[in-house]
């Protein structure tokens, strides 16, 4: 999920969090107090929700007296950083990422040592995306799929096939006025691989929970037809070669594109610009019958190999996943908790900018809990470019698949 950008650098983060603590320090840069308990915590959030999560933890200090530092840090930038701060003593205690899988591989996280009365309260399959190998390594803070927003300014209703939604972009579509049916980042394999996964393809093959990660299908015949329906989007001139999520989100709010495709992080800038006339949906079912698959998400907090404090780290962890704290999350960003009573909620449930990913959820599938998925991104990636600028689709999925198929056979056999 490529929606985030780097406010604070390497360097940078590593200076607040070595300079910010006074007294003596663990080798997490946390200070220590004389009776060994920790004075402060240090904790990476992702870089757009440091004041929400620093308004969550000032609750645990009122309650422990143990202070929490908050550092903005993106996430796609938090790994690298964890291997190189976590060993020299600047890393964090906790920090916040998506799923477990590389972590757990390259021993970034070290196990969780949560009661099991606190686990049955979170969502269905959210703590098991942060499992690896039957060890926990992090709690869950939100779940997240994609869908559709629309705005009913210009279609008052949301299309339910494929069929109709192309023909809303045949109908709007002016490229050189900037003018849109629709409009993704077709290129980010996030996003496309839904209508793949609808058509047949899967990224390893699986089998009653069991995945084989030397059968990959992408490339196949569903693959294939997904990918040459995109390809016809570009010729249409439907999709915009190069588009990304900011180009598609900034035509939308300015009443230039008719729906696009993105998740609930988007979902209250998106309400402060288009106001009632922001709507969801789940995606268009397909002219196969089927619906687009997507990837059912689970961002939570990691609890750090190289913190000195993973008692108190974990505490911290649970008081930013209670149920309390969840619910003033999900009314700061729109951003779907991991609990089940939460979820349940009227307040939930009543939400009408939340039905299309109510409804989508159910479509979902949890990320594949394998280390040797990161081999795949980059390949389908670029598999995704070739396509859009009228490459062959079958020779570009397969050149694609010969690579993840080697670079999982170097790095993620055992």
């Amino acid at each position: 999920m490529k929606k985030w950008t780097v406010v604070v650098s390497l360097m940078s983060a590593s200076v607040l969090a070595a300079c910010s603590n006074g007294g003596d320090e663990g080798t997490n840069g946390a200070s220590e107090a004389a009776d060994g308990e920790p004075r402060q915590l240090l904790i990476w959030a992702n870089d757009d929700d440091e004041e929400h999560v620093a308004a969550l933890a000032a609750g645990f200090t009122e309650e422990t007296g143990i202070e929490v530092e908050v550092v903005p840090f993106a996430m796609d930038e938090q790994e690298q950083s964890i291997s190189l701060d976590g060993p020299s003593g600047r890393g964090p205690d906790l920090f916040y990422q998506p799923g477990v899988g590389n972590l757990a591989l390259t021993g970034l996280v070290q196990p969780m040592e949560v009661d099991e009365e606190i686990l049955a309260q979170y969502s269905e399959g959210s703590t098991e995306a942060l499992s690896y190998q039957g060890e926990l390594y992090g709690l869950p803070a939100v779940v997240e799929t994609l869908a559709m927003y629309y705005n009913q300014d210009v279609i008052p209703e949301a299309p339910e096939t494929m069929e109709e939604l192309e023909a809303i972009a045949a109908d709007m579509t002016d490229p050189s006025n900037d003018q849109f049916g629709f409009l993704y980042p077709a290129t980010d394999f996030y996003f496309s691989f839904p209508f793949m996964a609808g058509y047949g393809a899967y990224i390893f093959a699986e089998e009653e929970g069991v995945y084989d990660q030397t059968d990959v299908g992408l490339a196949n015949d569903g693959a294939i037809q997904a990918g040459e329906m995109f390809q016809r989007w570009y010729e249409n001139g439907y999709l915009m070669v190069g588009v990304n999520n900011d180009i598609a989100q900034g035509l939308f709010t300015d009443g230039n594109v008719a729906a696009i495709i993105n998740g609930p992080w988007a979902l209250r800038e998106l309400e402060e610009s288009l106001g009632d006339s922001l709507a969801t949906a789940p995606l268009p079912q397909l002219d196969n019958g089927e619906y687009p698959r997507t990837f059912l998400g689970t961002k939570g907090w990691m609890l750090s190999e190289y913190s000195d404090y993973p008692e108190e780290a974990t505490q911290l962890a649970i008081h930013l996943t209670s149920e309390e704290s969840l619910a003033e999350f999900y009314r700061a960003t729109g951003e779907m908790p991991a609990n089940s009573a939460l979820l349940e909620s009227e307040e939930f449930q009543n939400d009408p900018l939340l039905t299309g990913f109510a409804t989508q959820l159910e479509r979902a599938e949890p990320f594949i809990p394998l280390p040797a998925l990161s081999a795949v991104w980059d390949p389908m990636a670029d598999a995704l470019e070739f396509i859009s600028t009228g490459e062959n689709v079958e020779e570009a999925l397969e050149e694609s698949v010969e690579m993840i198929e080697t670079d999982i056979s170097q790095f993620y056999t055992e």
